[in-house]
């Protein structure tokens, strides 16, 4: 592997190139290790341990490791600029480890990489070795005592083991599905049961009591704190005891370096996969750009957010889950669907179906997310006829959101199309328009009274604008005698200066009354 390339799966918040030598194109071998000292050879990439990048003795090591042939020096971010003239004389690369990464954690996530680099992908028959996943899971098949799953923190099936043990329908429908069936997923997130493993780290949670059910014992696998994955042992003839937990906590810090190899081929593919459908949201996409959903008759955007709803990007846990939930609901469209998550917003670019049908597999995902406690809400793009037409789509999925969000989020999971919020879709470029600006004189003369008097004319107002001139069902609504009304109507006409008969007025109020911020009603609603 290049440095380059380790440098593109790592990622700039592991590590950053101070000096990239012939664009990267230095092959890394291994890593080495300056304190305690490891012997250096080509193509190692050399950590500095206890070597500050600006202490007379960095020069040494540049020079040394470039004699050797190493690829790369990697100084820890202090701030304080490396020995690059010297570096840059040698031909070998300067890199910084970010704030954060361990030493010990940068070992195993290079040579991870490395390994995942140079090994072809696993075949579950491959079994000789317990340097395979699936030879660690049957090593923790048989000293733990029951069939293994190893799961990554999506509860997408990582590698399992059966070794002969006894497996009830849960189990094998994982195995089969490569993920836990959706009704035991909402099982255990209601029960707050087999997920404790997240909160409570480095301890065996027992999963007991359901029917049909064997038990469970599952362990979260962690590095650094970080959560990686989980490991579940389901119990067979024999019980589960103490011994079998002993074993369990073994296994779950042996499962660690097999889930980060894992985990960074997963995340480089993904990563490739997002940066493409960013493209194609955000109108940068290469033309030969291909989700594999080409030949499709059009395209539609979806987005997801919601008050409460967890960013997608940053690792977090929750926004993982959330992530990984709506892939699964999307991929029943077409398992080619990927989503986004981009800020608050998760974005899915499905092909083009019926709109009723589209709004039918929405509903679901938003129900999947409500039992994790989260309210989120859905907007549906217009049809669009090909990749160039994703951008506007998505502009206009973003502006559903953006009126779902006026003036709070809606208590229940809400389904907005451009169909069913037209009006206000009409209205946002006016609203927008206005935003910032000041109230007409008319309505600013009646706040100033509501303020000074303590009277709600402008709710009064409001009111009978939204119910189109009706004093009847502006009576209704404020709970008052339609001559109370009218009475109010000319009084407040008569301070603000306003000809409430003049249809131009009329909407040039009511559009300022939506679109500018108001206080709220200092007193009743008014007098």
């Amino acid at each position: 592997m290049t440095l380059g390339d380790l440098l593109a799966v790592l990622g700039a918040d592991q590590l950053e190139a101070e000096l990239l030598q012939r664009d990267g194109t230095a092959v890394v071998s291994d890593v080495a290790i300056l304190d305690p000292p490891d012997p250096v050879d080509r193509g190692h990439l050399v950590l500095a341990v206890g070597v500050d990048a600006g202490d007379p003795r960095a020069g040494e090591v540049v020079a040394d490791a470039a004699k050797a042939g190493a690829a790369a020096v990697v100084f820890r971010a202090t701030g304080r600029p490396g020995p690059a003239a010297l570096a840059r004389e040698h031909g070998i690369s300067l890199l910084r480890a970010k704030p954060g990464t361990s030493w010990t954690r940068l070992v195993t996530l290079v040579r991870s990489v490395l390994t995942a680099a140079t090994a072809g992908p696993e075949s579950p028959r491959d079994r000789t070795s317990p340097s395979t996943i699936y030879g660690l899971a049957d090593a923790i098949a048989v000293t733990v005592g029951g069939s293994v799953v190893l799961y990554d923190r999506a509860h997408r099936v990582v590698a399992y083991s059966v070794q002969g043990f006894e497996i009830d329908e849960v189990r094998r429908d994982t195995i089969l599905g490569r993920r836990t069936p959706d009704q035991w997923i909402e099982r255990f997130t209601t029960d707050r049961s087999a997920y404790e493993t997240f909160c409570r780290p480095d301890e065996v949670v027992r999963v007991d009591g359901y029917e049909n059910l064997s038990t469970r014992l599952r362990i979260a696998i962690r590095s650094e704190g970080e959560v990686l994955g989980e490991i579940s042992v389901a119990e067979g003839r024999q019980p589960l005891g103490a011994e079998a937990e002993a074993a369990l906590i073994r296994a779950a810090r042996l499962a660690v370096p097999h889930l980060l190899r894992h985990r960074l081929v997963e995340d480089a593919d993904r990563a490739a996969r997002m940066r493409l459908l960013r493209g194609l949201l955000y109108g940068d996409a290469p033309p030969a750009a291909d989700l594999g959903l080409g030949g499709k008759a059009g395209l539609v955007v979806i987005g997801f957010a919601g008050a409460d709803l967890p960013p997608g990007e940053g690792g977090s846990l929750a926004g993982e889950r959330v992530l990984h939930l709506l892939s699964l609901q999307m991929s029943s469209i077409d398992p080619a669907v990927g989503v986004l998550p981009s800020g608050s917003v998760y974005y899915a670019l499905v092909p083009a179906v019926d709109g009723d049908r589209v709004t039918r597999l929405v509903e679901p995902a938003l129900r999947h997310i409500r039992r994790m406690g989260i309210t989120a809400h859905a907007a549906i793009g217009p049809w669009a006829a090909g990749p160039g037409d994703v951008p506007a789509a998505r502009g206009v999925v973003d502006d559903l959101l953006d009126i779902l969000r006026r003036p709070g989020w809606p208590a229940a999971p809400t389904v907005a199309t451009a169909e069913s919020r037209w009006p206000d879709l009409a209205l946002l470029p006016v609203e927008r328009a206005l935003a910032g600006t000041a109230p007409c004189d008319q309505l600013r003369a009646l706040r100033d009274h509501d303020e000074l008097q303590k009277t709600d004319y402008i709710t009064t107002l409001r009111v009978f604008l939204d119910e189109f001139g009706s004093v009847s069902r502006t009576s209704e609504r404020l709970v008052l005698h339609p001559n109370t009304v009218r009475h109010r109507l000319e009084r407040l006409a008569g301070i603000a200066g306003l000809d409430l008969s003049d249809p131009a007025q009329r909407l040039a109020v009511m559009v300022q009354l939506r679109a500018l911020p108001w206080p709220a009603a200092p007193g009743g609603a008014g007098r």
